[in-house]
Order: C-alpha cells, then structure tokens, then sequence
C-alpha cells in the first residue's frame, strides 16, 4: 500500500519536472502496516531502490520481516529486498 501511494508520488513530482537532487517526502515502507513515518529521498534513489518489485525502503529501526535483508543505507533510509522463500 506504502509502496503504491510512494510511486504516486515519484510520478506526480516526475511529471512536474522536480529535480532529481532535491529530497522529496516518502513514506516508510516497513512490515508495520500502521506505520506514517516519513523518509527523504531524492527521485533519483527512489528509482534506484524500487528497480525491482522486491526492494523497499524503510527507517532505520523500523519493523521488518525474517525475509528481508539490507541491499544498501545511509543516514536516512535503509534499503531492504524481501528474498522469496
């Protein structure tokens, strides 16, 4: 759900040509269903973690699931893929 309303997002700013180096307000894509976190991220690194349909990011700290590792980070998100078991 997070996911979907995060690509809403990066399409929307897209279309109205924002700068891929300004950071941009997207929501937590963590195991807690009931998380509103928020998270900053350039368009750029939207694109590159959502690259493929398994990757997620998160805040540091937030819930995850067994399945989940981390494929990179900095100091405002971590970016997960959820492995298929």
């Amino acid at each position: 759900m997070f996911r979907d309303a995060n690509k809403r997002m990066h399409d929307v700013l897209d279309d109205a040509g924002a700068s891929d180096h300004r950071y941009v307000p997207f929501l937590c894509e963590c195991a807690d269903e009931e998380c509103l976190a928020r998270l900053e991220a350039t368009l750029e690194e939207f694109e590159e973690v959502h690259i493929t349909p398994d990757h997620y990011f998160i805040l540091s700290g937030h819930p995850r699931v067994e399945e989940e590792e981390t494929v990179d980070q900095n100091d405002r998100f971590v970016a997960v893929v959820k492995e298929r078991v």
